[in-house]
């Protein structure tokens, strides 16, 4: 005997169906995106010729795994599902999002309301300080470093200054036989100005035989002999230090720092001038930006215009360990395209430090390691990072030394928009001080980052010219950063970060050295009785930053505009800390005011932005999309007023480069069944948690006006849901016009084991909320028409309703369409043919031989009764049928032909062209018969052509879940099992007569 059997599992062919023949006169076809596509993104021309009309725009997807490779991971289809949205920006159209914001914003500020004074405030710091008395000698040495007739003399000047100072043990070696502790020092004043605030001195034995900018002293093993505000005299003073007990046979280090008062007239010492590098020093003012969370920096975009294959950036940084590590970017640049081109959290909140350099369109290069606490917060390190695309090489350096590196990283750099503090448009605010930011054209050795990461740059940097720019932040007020390179690109600061200077004794870098060291006297005694030491206590002030105060409002076009900036100081209690920072008492300050900032409602306007196709990529390892890829049909016609001249298309959400894509756009001349006039998002695209939809303060109630010359309105609704709870909860959703009953609710679920691109690995057999992976999401549509009267308004709604979801979020587009009047008084259409086809959508139900099977839509006015149906394989005889029913405008139904018998399917070997033609319409002929005939190309099922058949089925360890029938033509059951045993063999006999048969396997897991 012969059969035939179709399989729903067996194979798939690629074709698409449309619905009348075409010719090169009556389509456009606009290609995007390619296989080849590096982008997935990019501008395209759509026909704008005038007066052309469109039966039917089309997009044709196509999607391949990456060169046609099977595999897991980086290989062929990605390995997991993501977002990857289709999208049109029409720059001539807005989209607006209803946003809060306060009407006034102080940035730092804790509080809900700011007690103001315009007065500044201090916090007050107590030290104490010490003069040292001696007895009675009972014996002294001493040794002169006699002043130089030469070199230059050492000013302690203004307002801060760290010096450390190299004696040898050589120099030294008088006092040093004794072996008495040091007890005094004799300085030579040359001019004793205004004294030295704060002065100390610290002593520390040492192997250095001289010092060096590139390696400075460390701050370990000092011993402080000596604090207080000193006055000198003219000529030599003699100053008591605490007893330094000193082996003789080390040299001598001291370091002396101080912590002036601005304005007031410098000491200077007399200079030994040493036949080594003897002195190094920072003096001067040392000032750094603080980020609390708030506040930017923003170089020019010409800083970076010669920045392409290399750069180096490199800053000191203290991160504030109460709020490190948290999300936050030290960093970002992103393109013209608002692409991150470069980044650095320092760190993130996993306490990873990422590196991200270079984007070609397809995502950014990056390295990335964790780091320990120290490295990010607490005291101040030295960052630096670099990029060679050239090698690909791109590295971070922690403290001078190599810290982390990568290879294989050669994506060009394109930075136009560049922030310090925070991310460029996300916020991600650092919380931290910054200082001393530098910008090179080049990536920079270890060795010239280890020599200059503790002095100030200069033109003696053998990479001077590679500089582009550099912020010391030493300015003392205002709101420009100065470029101290030659290139004069200043950097204006957001959010009025607060200036802070470091006291002279904690000054750590800015360092230059020389030959020249105070001319000393070194003095060690013993005595008849210990010395005493008489404390007294200094308080010293610092002024605090001001807040600034930010006052916004609305202006006539209902946007958000910052009226003025005001800055005043928070009026709370000046502290009184002692030098560690511990708190010995506070002092009440009156406020002049407060200000408790409110909210002002606005939208945020920018350029509309239409989502063509919502889909998730599908599970990627071992899938194979075949040679030509996977292609679906979507109907865009109601974008029509979108999709004409140039436009950017863009591809996002996350899943853009999973697979390779193919996008064009098919313009089918011809007449629609009614005029597309507009189309308007309702609201933006966006994401909304469950609370805030609910809540409305996301997709809240809409006043739409309806355009007085329509005929005819449709809300178009894509909604997915993601996270736990959103991706695998069912929720019901609806659209409501004018408050009261929702007319309109839906669900939002999908059933994903019927999906045709399966298997796939991950759960893609798991049903999900509006989606599936490898499928695109149901677009559901609500005819207003009869709701909605033409220049007038609507209200629109959308919501969820159900309980709360803690885990749940839904990304939602939603679009109000406008038409004209239906354009045919009787007309009807295929719509698409599903059986027998080689669609994608419809891979589930073919190959097949049973009852063909089409959808037939009303395209006009007048409601259909009934239609005659002609179909044929090309090249084979005619059947026709009636269908009877009931289709009012633009519905759609689902006709199953009656089955033609196995010499319909005869005239073909393996496949060919399936035709159906609407013959009556009402019983007469229609209005528009270019949309009466479809074509669709298949496949014919497996034919058998034996004497014997067997079916065998072997069950799993859950066969209570299986069971399976065979169904002939028309659909009768002639073979079924379920019930069956684990792990068993049933062998079922085929003993039925020739014809077309279909196997239902189910599996209720």
């Amino acid at each position: 005997m012969a059969a035939t059997k179709k399989q729903l599992f067996s194979f798939f062919i690629l074709s698409f169906i449309l619905t009348h023949g075409l010719s090169a006169q009556d389509t456009t076809i606009v290609q995007t995106l390619t296989w080849q596509s590096d982008n997935r993104s990019g501008f395209y021309l759509f026909p704008e010729e005038p007066g052309a009309q469109y039966e039917k725009i089309l997009m044709r997807y196509n999607m391949r795994c990456h060169d046609n490779a099977v595999g897991s991971g980086n290989v062929g289809c990605r390995e997991w599902d993501y977002s990857c949205n289709t999208f049109i920006t029409d720059p001539s159209m807005v989209d607006s999002t209803r946003a809060t914001h306060p009407d006034y914003v102080i940035p730092g500020y804790p509080g809900d309301t700011f007690p103001y004074t315009g007065q500044p405030t201090y916090t007050y710091r107590q030290y104490g300080q010490y003069d040292i008395l001696y007895g009675a000698v009972a014996g002294e040495n001493e040794q002169e470093v006699l002043p130089s007739d030469f070199g230059i003399p050492i000013t302690l000047g203004n307002p801060t200054g760290k010096m450390f100072f190299l004696y040898t043990a050589e120099e030294l070696q008088l006092i040093a036989s004794q072996g008495n502790p040091l007890t005094k020092l004799g300085f030579h004043v040359l001019e004793a100005g205004d004294g030295v605030a704060f002065l100390r001195f610290r002593l520390k034995p040492t192997s250095l035989t001289a010092l060096s900018v590139e390696n400075p002293p460390a701050e370990e093993g000092f011993t402080e002999v000596y604090f207080r505000n000193t006055t000198f005299n003219p000529g030599f003073n003699l100053i008591p230090i605490r007893p330094f007990v000193w082996d003789g046979a080390s040299n001598l280090l001291l370091e002396l720092s101080y912590t002036n008062s601005a304005g007031g007239q410098p000491v200077v010492l007399a200079n030994n001038q040493a036949s080594f590098s003897s002195q190094v020093a920072a003096s001067g003012a040392d000032r750094f930006l603080e980020f609390n969370g708030y506040g930017a920096v923003m170089p020019p975009a010409a800083v970076f215009e010669n920045i392409n294959q290399e750069i180096t950036i490199s800053f000191w940084c203290y991160g504030d360990p109460d709020n490190l590590p948290v999300n936050s970017s030290i960093l970002e640049g992103n393109d013209a395209n608002k692409q991150r081109q470069i980044n650095v959290h320092l760190p993130w909140s996993n306490s990873r430090v990422y590196w991200d350099c270079g984007n070609d369109g397809g995502g950014y290069d990056r390295i990335e390691k964790d780091a320990n606490p120290e490295d990010f917060a607490g005291h101040w390190n030295h960052w630096a990072f670099t990029k060679n695309a050239a090698t690909g090489e791109m590295k971070m350096y922690l403290n001078g030394q190599l810290w982390h590196s990568g290879t294989g990283k050669v994506k060009p750099i394109d930075i136009q928009d560049f922030t310090i503090g925070s991310a460029v448009l996300s916020g991600n605010n650092y919380y931290g001080a910054i200082d001393e930011f530098r910008i090179w054209k080049k990536a920079l050795s270890e060795q010239d980052i280890q020599s200059w990461m503790f002095r100030s740059l200069s033109p003696a940097h053998p990479e001077w010219g590679e500089l582009a720019g550099y912020y010391p932040f030493d300015e003392a007020l205002g709101t420009i950063a100065i470029d101290a390179s030659s290139n004069g690109q200043d950097a204006p600061l957001f959010g009025a970060p607060p200036r802070r200077s470091h006291r002279g004794a904690a000054l750590f870098k800015g360092f230059y050295s020389s030959f020249e060291r105070p001319a000393l006297t070194f003095i060690a005694g013993s005595y008849a009785e210990d010395p005493i030491e008489v404390t007294s206590t200094v308080v010293d002030s610092t002024q605090n930053a001001p807040y600034a105060i930010i006052r916004y409002g609305i202006d006539g076009n209902n946007a958000l505009v910052a009226l003025d900036t005001q800055f005043s100081w928070w009026a709370t209690a000046q502290l009184l800390l002692d030098e560690q920072g511990n708190l010995l008492d506070t002092y009440p300050v009156a406020a002049e005011g407060s200000i408790t900032p409110g909210m002002l409602a606005y939208y945020q306007k920018q350029d509309a932005k239409f989502e063509l196709l919502s889909l998730v990529t599908p599970y990627g390892n071992g899938l194979s999309l075949g040679a030509q890829g996977k292609t679906f049909w979507f109907d865009v016609t109601d974008y029509a007023s979108v999709l004409r001249g140039e436009k950017f298309l863009s591809v996002e959400l996350g899943g853009q480069y999973q697979e390779e894509l193919d996008i064009r756009f098919y313009f089918i001349k011809g007449t629609p069944p009614r005029d597309v006039l507009g189309i308007q998002n309702i609201w933006p695209f966006r994401r909304g948690w469950f609370d805030q939809i609910q809540d409305d303060r996301f997709f809240e109630p809409r006043q739409l006006p309806l355009r007085a010359d329509a005929a005819g309105y449709k809300i178009r609704a894509s909604i997915t849901g993601h996270e736990q709870n959103g991706e695998f909860t069912p929720r019901e959703h609806y659209i409501n016009l004018d408050g009261g009953e929702q007319e309109f609710p839906f669900e939002v679920w999908k059933a994903c084991g019927d999906i045709p691109i399966y298997p796939q690995g991950g759960t893609w057999l798991f049903d999900r909320a509006g989606w599936c992976p490898g499928d695109p999401t149901e677009v559901h549509e609500f005819e207003i028409t009869d709701m909605a009267s033409p220049g007038g308004s609507v209200e629109v709604d959308y919501g969820l309703n159900g309980s709360f979801l803690s885990s749940a979020n839904y990304l939602v587009s939603t679009q109000l369409v406008s038409y004209g009047p239906p354009n045919f008084e009787l007309d009807a259409a295929i719509e698409s043919i599903m059986r027998p086809s080689g669609r994608v959508e419809f891979a589930r139900l073919n190959p097949a031989c049973n009852r063909p099977m089409v959808v037939v839509k009303n395209t006009g006015a007048t409601i259909i009764t009934s239609l005659v149906l002609e179909y044929r394989l090309q090249g084979g005889p005619a059947l026709t049928y009636e269908w009877t029913g009931s289709l009012s405008f633009l519905d759609t139904a689902i006709v199953e032909l009656p089955s033609p018998g196995m010499d319909f399917w005869n005239t073909v070997e393996e496949g060919g062209v399936f035709q159906v033609n609407i013959l009556e319409v009402n019983g007469q002929a229609d209005a528009y018969s270019p949309n009466n005939t479809a074509y669709s190309e298949f496949t014919k099922p497996i034919l058998f052509e034996v004497e014997r058949l067997q079916f065998h089925f072997r069950t799993n360890l859950r066969a209570s879940e299986n069971r399976y029938t065979f169904r002939n033509a028309v659909g009768e059951v002639v073979l079924s099992r379920d019930n069956m045993q684990n792990s068993t063999l049933y062998v079922d006999d085929i003993d039925l007569p020739p014809g077309c048969y279909t196997l239902h396997i189910e599996d209720d897991a």
